[in-house]
Formats: C-alpha cells, sequence, structure tokens
C-alpha cells in the first residue's frame, strides 16, 4: 500500500475572511434604506420600488433581477426640481474591526441613445454613489452617466469619475459593479444621487450589498502529530480568547480549500483522507 503524504500550510496566505455586513434587495419596502425625493408622479415621471409588470411605473421588463422587486427611476426632470436629484440613503452601518469593505450594486438601463453626461453641453443624468465614515464629508466611489461628451449616449460606469461613461454599456440585464472603500471609521453611510431627463431614460438598481473583511486571527504551529491511510491527527497552538477554529483542506496547495469541519479545542482528527494522496491544510480562529 502507498503511504499517505500530508503537508501542512499556514494561514498567512489568507488573511481576511469576507462576510455580508448588510444588504438592500428591495424586497421589503423600505428594509436598510430610505429614498428622497422619490415617488410617482405619473406613469412616466417616477423613481419608486417597482418590479418588472407595475402598471404604475411604466418601464421594460429588466433581466437578472434579484428576487422580485427594485429601485427604478424614469424622466424625474422637473418634477423633482431641476437642480435636485433623488437621493437613496444607506444610514448607519456598523462597520467596527473591519480591515476592508466592499459594495456591490446591480445596475440596469434602458439602452437608448438620451443619456447626457454630466460633461456634456446638453444636461446631465447620472446615478453616483458616495460614502462618509463618522459623518465626514462624503467621497464619490463610483459614478454612471452618458458616454458620449457632445451629445446623447448611453448610461456607462464613469471610471475615472470626470463626468464622460468610459465604462461599461449599461444595458435592460442588470450587472454587478464592486467597489473597494478604504476603512476610515466604525460608522459608514452610503448615498446614491440619482438624476435622468428624458421619457426614455429608464434605469433600475437591485442588490446593494456592503461585505467586509475581518482579519484573521493565525494560530501558530500546526502540525501532523499522526497520521494513518484513512486519518490525520493535527495539532496547533492554542489562541487566547477563541471559542471555535475552522479546519481547511485542499489536495492543492494553489487551488480551492474546503472547510472540512470545526474544533472547539487546538486539534482536529480528519477522517476523510485516503492512501496515496497529498493534503494540505490550514486553520482559522473564531472569536
Amino acid at each position: 500500500m502507498k503511504s499517505i503524504i500530508y503537508f501542512i500550510i499556514f494561514t498567512f496566505s489568507i488573511p481576511f475572511y469576507a462576510q455580508t455586513i448588510l444588504t438592500v434587495d428591495f424586497e421589503i419596502a423600505d428594509q436598510n434604506y430610505s429614498l428622497t425625493n422619490g415617488g410617482v408622479f405619473s406613469s412616466e415621471d417616477y423613481i419608486v420600488r417597482s418590479y418588472n409588470g407595475d402598471s404604475s411605473a411604466d418601464h421594460m421588463n429588466f433581466g437578472d433581477i434579484q428576487g422580485t422587486y427594485f429601485l427604478c427611476g424614469r424622466d424625474i426632470h422637473g418634477q423633482i426640481g431641476i437642480d435636485l436629484s433623488a437621493t437613496l440613503n444607506i444610514t448607519d452601518i456598523n462597520v467596527a474591526g473591519l480591515d476592508t469593505i466592499d459594495v456591490t450594486l446591480s445596475i440596469g438601463a434602458r439602452t437608448a441613445n438620451e443619456y447626457e453626461s454630466i460633461a456634456s453641453n446638453f444636461g446631465s443624468d447620472y446615478i453616483y454613489g458616495e460614502y462618509s465614515f463618522n459623518g465626514s464629508d462624503w467621497t464619490k466611489f463610483t459614478q454612471f452617466t452618458g458616454n458620449n461628451s457632445s451629445a446623447e449616449g448611453i448610461l456607462s460606469e464613469d471610471t475615472d469619475l470626470n463626468g464622460i461613461g468610459d465604462g461599461d454599456l449599461i444595458n435592460e440585464s442588470l450587472k454587478d459593479f464592486t467597489y473597494s472603500i478604504p476603512v476610515a471609521g466604525n460608522t459608514l453611510k452610503l448615498r446614491f444621487n440619482i438624476y435622468n431627463s428624458s421619457s426614455q431614460e429608464v434605469f433600475a438598481i437591485d442588490n446593494i450589498v456592503v461585505s467586509g473583511g475581518i482579519p484573521l486571527t493565525v494560530p501558530q504551529n500546526l502540525m501532523t502529530v499522526s497520521a494513518t491511510s484513512s486519518q490525520c491527527n493535527l495539532e496547533w497552538d492554542i489562541v487566547a480568547g477563541i471559542s471555535l477554529y475552522h479546519i481547511y483542506r485542499s489536495d492543492d496547495p494553489y487551488g480551492t480549500f474546503t472547510d472540512i469541519g470545526t474544533s472547539a479545542v487546538n486539534s482536529y482528527q480528519d477522517t476523510g483522507v485516503s492512501a496515496g494522496n497529498k493534503y494540505f491544510y490550514y486553520v482559522t480562529a473564531d472569536k
């Protein structure tokens, strides 16, 4: 029988554990969000929580919707005020203890060539996101606007935030965009400012997700204390204040590791192995 071979790797290769902090999916009205200057002014002038087939808000059917509901807007120019925007507010997100923060949103729009870039001479159609920590000034982190500086264009991602869409074109099937935000406090606020000025300009926003990277505590001196052809016994140094350890295994040190179990003590017996294979492990600690 071939001997079984074990290898041990440590958690420094995977320094963060990502978890979802907050989701705004619009399935429940006003859950985790509020809307300033929103409402239905007519079936062709609105910014409101909507759904495909909504008779009060006339729009095409959007694809790749998460669930049923989403935020939808059409021709709010002149309804809320020429110089005003509608604002989607997401406030007081507890991000204490996070080392990284990502914001993901899904966005779609009618592919009419009627979106005017902020930098154009025609007007200013836009959706842009900002963040604030601990009540500080707002910082813009994402923007969508027309993709032509001198005429009407298609709503596009403005990757350099210069007022002209230069990135992915937005269409009727919602697309995910993810942005990393530098951590600068314990309480995060987000807002999305929205403005459009034509009856052909229809947009949808859905499934805004805030996720965070929590630094992992690294158990030291992970080792194999004994092994047979059907099991591997692991031990590591105790980490003070830890109530649970997660054990991960892979047959490829550069591949995907699977969470194979947990332990309340600083040891684990892996019985899911077989002779003739190589195994790689790492362990993380939860407070």
